[in-house]
């Protein structure tokens, strides 16, 4: 297998003396999408802050093509759950910010043809002058997808950015997510607590134990074929049982009893 692409070496991130992540390894390959699946607060932000440059561990090593991650760059594009948009800009405005920033050699006109095409690839193009107030959260969203793919990434990181969308919007998007990942193949690493998302998107989950200090377990392969729909997975065999070992981790001792009453609850 060739060299990973994305690596973190025991990274470990404390704040104001509370330790957040401890000893963080983990390696991503190219064109794979990997999700890891925690609990609120566990640190899942934190730690796709460090991938992203935003945020700086104080211990470990973080690494893309092999040499270290100093700050953000263009090379990883970012997804927020509270989309991030600039309010007194239109929706082409948007993402020509981003454009403009990456391509500055490019002429205006290719500038705008290249935003274009991916606000056409989400299914905005009727959308181009409205401002994100006259958006749903479901398009505001479509906005931030497009703008991330538009600086042409390496690695596209996503920070629980269905968290905020009513259930039937996300799942919109969660399908809009996996069309784009299988054409393009691009590298992305998915932070949720839905292990049910992780299941439906990603090649790999690796489940982040609760805080503090929170950890990573064991990688669970997600060897489903592509495309894959939500219903159909339901009455899947292989489906429940990727589902239960993601679940096994999370729910800790006494995993197997928590998980038959969730079940029995749900």
């Amino acid at each position: 297998m060739s060299e990973p692409l994305l690596v973190l070496d025991g990274v470990s991130k404390s704040y104001a003396g509370h330790e957040v992540l401890k000893d963080i390894s983990l390696s991503v390959h190219a064109g794979e999408f990997v999700a890891i699946v925690g609990y609120s607060g566990a640190g899942k932000t934190t730690l796709v802050s460090i991938l992203a440059g935003l945020v700086k561990a104080d211990a470990g090593r973080v690494l893309m093509e092999g040499k270290p991650i100093a700050g953000p760059g263009p090379d990883r594009g970012v997804i927020f759950q509270n989309y991030s948009l600039l309010p007194w800009m239109s929706v082409i405005d948007n993402v020509l910010l981003a454009v403009d920033q990456v391509f500055p050699d490019w002429t205006p006109q290719k500038r705008r043809e290249h935003a274009e095409k991916y606000l056409k690839m989400v299914k905005l193009t009727p959308a181009l002058a409205k401002r994100p107030h006259e958006l749903s959260g479901g398009m505001r969203q479509r906005v931030a997808v497009a703008r991330a793919l538009a600086m042409d990434p390496r690695v596209l990181l996503m920070d629980e950015p269905l968290g905020a969308l009513d259930a039937l919007t996300r799942a919109t998007l969660q399908v809009e997510i996996e069309r784009i990942w299988l054409r393009d193949r691009k590298t992305a690493l998915l932070i949720t607590n839905d292990v049910d998302e992780a299941v439906l998107l990603a090649d790999r989950i690796i489940p982040l134990s609760a805080g503090p200090a929170a950890t990573l377990g064991p990688a669970v392969e997600v060897d489903l074929p592509r495309p894959r729909d939500k219903r159909l997975l339901n009455t899947d065999p292989r489906y429940k049982e990727i589902r239960r070992e993601a679940l096994d981790f999370l729910l800790g001792p006494g995993a197997h009893k928590k998980r038959a009453l969730a079940e029995v609850r749900a």
